[in-house]
């Protein structure tokens, strides 16, 4: 019973972080849906959601506005959700008269302010995007020509993370999203993401639909892409940056806050995981997504059941194996520099921490504990 418990909570494991990405690549390779690009240039609202970012908007702001992309053809909306510092009054000195900001009263949300702002936009294409977030001067332009397929209803651009610092939080972030990307780009192909980052994607303004503040609108929009027969790409060339961050209480926290909005959005949208519905749209929410946020009872069954076979004299080996991989990974939140810089400890840690970060939001969510709003952290 032990050795079937084991063998089985590993190849499960394995399923999620190798099987399924393989697979991913191979059937997108095998029946890919290309996008059908055209050089467009429709109008477009983009919608910086701000809560207290006094020290990022005026950044972010001449970013967007020295973007290649016609200028009588973007306008610029700050949703401010309730911000308490000089965020407002930054943005209404703007002197540029595309920029507008829409204070959101009561403090709703990230998703509750995107919902107020997608209502008050004007142009044919959405596109969202954070206030710490750098886009490419290119970004839009790349976004919006995949539009030209009338099959595409939302495209998500390219994150990239920057490490601030020389330590594991860095390191494994960036190794993390590294991997994450390949799998969407796959995912992409094959025919649909079943999220975006909500650093930076487009949706068309016909397209969106309020979505509930509780949910985490960066993924649930693919959903609600997906449910009026449209898909979401991935466009590798509209690229931005965001900063990693560079404590370990910082990056748990906020994938604890990612993940229970996630599991919440799962919870409230399950009939996407039904197959006989939505097909490999519903395969690649269970293996991306649900699977893999319920690693972390995949890992403690492996290792109980090793242990108890330990116990017995067997599997002392695979135990240590086990008991070496936590000890690596525990090392990372150590803030120690000798440690911090280790690349063999990057991986590890980041994998504990994200399982660890799944347990946390797991027991939350039976709660019933919800996440509507933020505070910045970078």
């Amino acid at each position: 019973m032990l050795e079937s418990v084991l063998w089985a909570s590993l190849l499960i494991l394995a399923y999620i972080y190798a099987g399924y990405p393989v697979l991913a690549m191979a059937f997108g390779k095998v029946f890919g849906r290309p996008v059908d690009q055209g050089g467009w240039t429709p109008s477009i609202t983009l919608i910086i959601t701000a809560y207290n970012e006094e020290a990022h908007i005026a950044e972010k702001l001449r970013n967007v506005l020295e973007l290649d992309y016609p200028p009588d053809q973007l306008d610029v909306i700050v949703a401010s959700d309730g911000s308490t510092d000089a965020t407002d009054r930054i943005v209404r000195e703007y002197t540029a008269p595309n920029v507008r900001l829409l204070r959101v009263e009561g403090r709703v949300g990230k998703t509750g302010s995107q919902n107020a702002a997608a209502a008050a936009a004007t142009g044919e294409i959405l596109v969202f995007t954070d206030a710490t977030t750098i886009l490419e001067s290119n970004a839009l332009r790349a976004i919006a020509r995949n539009f030209h397929d009338p099959e595409v209803g939302a495209v998500a651009g390219r994150l990239t993370y920057v490490a601030k610092q020389d330590d594991a939080t860095g390191k494994g972030g960036t190794s993390y999203w590294g991997y994450e990307t390949a799998l969407r780009l796959a995912e992409s192909r094959l025919g649909s993401l079943i999220g975006v980052s909500g650093c930076l994607y487009g949706v068309r303004r016909s397209a969106y639909r309020p979505i509930a503040p509780e949910l985490i609108s960066d993924f649930v929009i693919a959903m609600v892409v997906r449910e009026q027969g449209m898909r979401t790409v991935l466009e590798p060339n509209a690229t931005c940056y965001e900063d990693t961050l560079d404590r370990p209480d910082q990056e748990l926290s906020m994938r604890v806050r990612v993940t229970l909005r996630s599991l919440s959005a799962l919870a409230a949208q399950r009939r996407f995981l039904n197959p006989m519905r939505f097909g490999a749209f519903a395969w690649q929410l269970w293996s991306h997504k649900l699977l893999r946020y319920l690693s972390p009872l995949f890992c403690t069954a492996a290792l109980l059941a090793t242990i108890g076979l330990a116990l017995q004299g067997r599997y002392l080996w695979m135990l240590a194996l086990q008991v070496a991989a936590i000890i690596a990974g525990g090392l990372g939140f150590v803030q120690l520099r000798t440690l911090g810089h280790s690349r063999v400890l990057a991986k590890p840690y980041y994998f504990l921490l994200t399982n660890l970060a799944s347990a946390i939001s797991i027991v939350r969510f039976l709660r019933g504990e919800k996440v509507i709003t933020w505070t910045p952290v970078r």
